[in-house]
C-alpha cells in the first residue's frame, strides 16, 4: 500500500505540472526576461489604451466644430483635421478599433493554422496531402493582390477585412506547425501515450500542443501585428470600412485630404508611431517567449 507522504508527493508533483501552475511558471520566466518586461509593459499600455480610451478621449471623432489643420494646442493635443475633428480623440478610439482587427485577425488564422498543422502531421497521408495541396495553394497566391481584389468586391466592413485577412494569414502557421507535430509525434513520451490506449485527438490535445505552445504564441503575436498593419494599408488605399474610426482611415484621410499639403505632421505621427511602438513591443515578447522556449529545452525540461 501506497504510504500518505508518497501520495502526497505525488498530488504535489501533478498540482505543479498542471496547466495553471505551468502558465504561471512561464509568465514569471517572461517578466524576468529583460526582453519579455519590456514587451509586456509596451503592449499591456496599447492594451489598456484601447480598453479605455473611449472614456478618456476629449472630444467625438465627429466633432468637427474647431478650425481645420490647427497644430497641437492646449485645446487640441495632437491638433485637428482637415475637418476641425481632434486627433487625439481619434487616436485613442482608433487604437482599440485596431488592436481588436489584429487579436481577431491573430485568433481565428491561428486556430485554423493550428488545426490544419497539426491534423496534417499527426495523422499524415492522404489527410496529410489533401492538407498541404490547399496550402501550398494558398502560399503560391500573391496575397497583398488577392488581398485587394477580394476587398474590392466585398461589403466595405472591418468584418469582411478580419475574415479575407485571416483566411490568408494562417498557411505559413500551418506548414510550422505541421512540421513540428512530426518531429514531437515520433517522440518517446507520445509512443507511450499510444500504449497506454489514447487515441488521436487526446494525444494531440495532452501531449502535441502544449509542447507547440511557444511556436502558437510567436506566430499569433506576428499575425495580430501583420493584421492591423494590413488593415492600415488596406485602409490606406481607400480599401475596407473607411467609416471607422482606426489607425488605417487616419493614414487614408491624411493623404485623401491634401495633409501633406498642409504639413500636418501631427495628423500623420499619431497613427504611424502606433504602428512601430507595436511591433517593437511585439518583437521584443516574440524574442523572450523564443529565448526562454530554447533555454527550457537546452536544461531539458
Amino acid at each position: 500500500m501506497m504510504s500518505e507522504a508518497r501520495a502526497e508527493e505525488i498530488q504535489r508533483a501533478l498540482a505543479s505540472n498542471s496547466p495553471m501552475n505551468r502558465f504561471r511558471s512561464f509568465m514569471k520566466g517572461v517578466w524576468s526576461h529583460k526582453k519579455g518586461r519590456a514587451g509586456l509593459i509596451i503592449l499591456t499600455a496599447l492594451g489598456l489604451l484601447a480598453i479605455f480610451g473611449y472614456f478618456f478621449a476629449p472630444y467625438s471623432p465627429y466633432n468637427t466644430n474647431s478650425l481645420a489643420f490647427q497644430p497641437p494646442s492646449y485645446q487640441h493635443l495632437l491638433g485637428t483635421d482637415y475637418e476641425g475633428a481632434d486627433i487625439f480623440s481619434w487616436f485613442l478610439i482608433g487604437t482599440g478599433t485596431s488592436l481588436v482587427v489584429g487579436l481577431s485577425i491573430a485568433l481565428l488564422s491561428a486556430f485554423i493554422g493550428v488545426l490544419v498543422g497539426v491534423v496534417a502531421g499527426y495523422f499524415g497521408r492522404q489527410v496529410d496531402d489533401v492538407l498541404m495541396r490547399a496550402v501550398d495553394v494558398l502560399l503560391v497566391i500573391p496575397g497583398f493582390p488577392l488581398l485587394v481584389i477580394l476587398s474590392a468586391f466585398l461589403p466595405p466592413t472591418l468584418e469582411t477585412t478580419i475574415f479575407v485577412l485571416s483566411i490568408l494569414s494562417w498557411p505559413f502557421l500551418a506548414r510550422v506547425v505541421r512540421s513540428q507535430t512530426l518531429s514531437l509525434k515520433e517522440r518517446p513520451y507520445i509512443m507511450a501515450s499510444k500504449l497506454s490506449g489514447l487515441n488521436g485527438m487526446q494525444i494531440i490535445i495532452r501531449d502535441i500542443l502544449p509542447n507547440l505552445l511557444p511556436i502558437i504564441f510567436i506566430n499569433a503575436i506576428f499575425l495580430a501585428v501583420g493584421g492591423v498593419v494590413a488593415q492600415a494599408g488596406l485602409a490606406f488605399f481607400g480599401l475596407g470600412d473607411l467609416r471607422s474610426v482606426n489607425w488605417g482611415t487616419m493614414l487614408y484621410f491624411f493623404q485623401a485630404e491634401d495633409g501633406i499639403v498642409y504639413r500636418a505632421w501631427w495628423w500623420l505621427l499619431p497613427p504611424g508611431l502606433g504602428i512601430v511602438i507595436l511591433g517593437i513591443g511585439a518583437n521584443f515578447l516574440s524574442n523572450a517567449i523564443y529565448e526562454i522556449s530554447k533555454a527550457s529545452k537546452g536544461n531539458g525540461k
